[in-house]
């Protein structure tokens, strides 16, 4: 009887140091909001789809982290100049998905994504939709394989920086608008599909 506890035990155990499914749900207006969040496991969402994390406000610090695989974040930055965010994932089969400036202006703000230690990560990153979203600066880091990025900008003055290791990443690009775009690339690795 006691081994078939401890078995039990052990059982429970290992569930739990591998639990997952922390949803958070945010929707946040105002000027000088600081907001970190560190979620470790598998499975985790910061919004969804059809429910985004909102903020919206100047002067903002975001800092999100991600740490394990299949986790989520769906995010719209409505509005956000002179801002910084950064966002932090770490493992396989991560989904981000970023509405930027939907509804105002961006300018003076630095967007930084890092995905490091894992594969068959998705970014999907769309600055613009709106005639006031003037662009903000975004990076891009990526370690690892078959990640694939979709980044599109609408708005004038996009700036994007890509720090890229790995092998069969699929990056597609699509920049609109009136003028001074610029993306400046480093890649290191092999079989890149980039549009």
């Amino acid at each position: 009887m006691k081994r078939i506890l401890s078995s039990v035990f052990l059982l429970i155990l290992s569930a739990t140091a591998f639990a997952g499914n922390n949803d958070i749900y945010i929707t946040q207006t105002g000027t000088g909001l600081t907001l970190t969040i560190d979620q470790i496991g598998a499975t985790n969402t910061v919004g969804t789809s059809a429910a985004r994390a909102v903020v919206s406000g100047t002067s903002m610090t975001i800092d999100i982290d991600q740490i394990g695989s299949s986790n989520a974040l769906a995010a719209s930055i409505l509005q956000a100049n002179s801002s910084s965010w950064t966002y932090s994932a770490t493992g396989d089969s991560n989904l981000s998905t970023f509405a930027v400036g939907a509804t105002g202006d961006v300018a003076g703000s630095d967007f930084d994504w890092t995905q490091t230690g894992g594969d068959s990560n998705v970014l999907i990153w769309t600055q613009g939709a709106a005639a006031t979203a003037t662009s903000a600066n975004t990076d891009f880091v990526i370690v690892g394989g078959s990640n694939n990025i979709n980044a599109t900008c609408e708005v004038v003055g996009c700036i994007n920086n890509w720090d890229i290791t790995g092998s069969s990443n699929d990056i597609d690009t699509t920049q609109t608008g009136s003028a001074n775009h610029q993306i400046t690339v480093d890649l290191t690795g092999s079989s890149m599909d980039i549009d």
